[in-house]
């Protein structure tokens, strides 16, 4: 449906434009101007107007970026039992109290 709305919005904008051009041709004269009519106007609606229908039209899809999360690197640490000199999964007590090393 919008294609054919566009495609409909630009032939009218286009056989406005030829009907509107002087049949007569260029008039030249005092600086070639067209004895004061100024057919600029004509033009200038249909460029802003087909650029406005095709800027909504071809509008690009919205772009999402996804956040990036960085996690530093854990420093690596094991629970030590200096009285059993054994590390925490081995002994599952420390009367002394647990020493963390890291490795």
């Amino acid at each position: 449906m919008k294609k054919m709305l566009v495609l409909l919005f630009t032939s009218a904008t286009l056989l406005g434009l030829a009907s509107s051009a002087s049949a007569h041709g260029w008039r030249g004269g005092h600086g070639g101007n067209w004895h004061g009519r100024s057919n600029w106007a004509p033009i200038a609606v249909g460029v802003v107007a087909g650029a406005a229908v095709a800027h909504a039209y071809y509008r690009p899809a919205p772009v999402y970026y996804v956040p990036q999360y960085y996690y530093p690197p854990q420093a690596q640490t094991a629970a030590y039992c200096p009285e059993n000199g054994l590390y925490y999964p081995q002994t599952q007590a420390c009367p002394s109290g647990w020493q963390i090393v890291s490795y």
